[in-house]
C-alpha cells in the first residue's frame, strides 16, 4: 500500500510506509459511504470487480451505484 507523503507528493511520488511493522495482506473489510463509493466508480478509481459485498443490501446498493454510474456515460 502506497501513502502519499507530503514532500515526495510534491514530486508526484509516493512512498511504502509500514506502520509498526504490519504487512500486507490479500483482503482488508471495511466500510466506506455510499456517496463515496459512487464517486470512486464515477471517476473510475475503483471498479466493481476490485471488491464484493458481504450482505444483500450492499449488493443492492453496488448495483444502483453502478446502474446510476452507466447512465451517465
Amino acid at each position: 500500500m502506497a501513502f502519499n507523503i507530503p514532500a515526495a507528493s510534491r514530486n508526484s511520488q509516493t512512498e511504502h510506509r509500514p506502520c509498526l511493522g504490519w504487512a500486507p495482506v490479500g483482503r482488508v473489510c471495511i466500510s466506506i459511504d455510499a456517496d463515496c463509493l459512487a464517486r470512486l466508480m464515477a471517476s473510475h478509481q475503483i471498479h466493481v470487480q476490485e471488491f464484493s459485498c458481504d450482505d444483500e443490501a450492499s449488493k443492492q446498493v453496488v448495483r444502483g451505484l453502478l446502474l446510476d454510474c452507466l447512465r451517465l456515460r
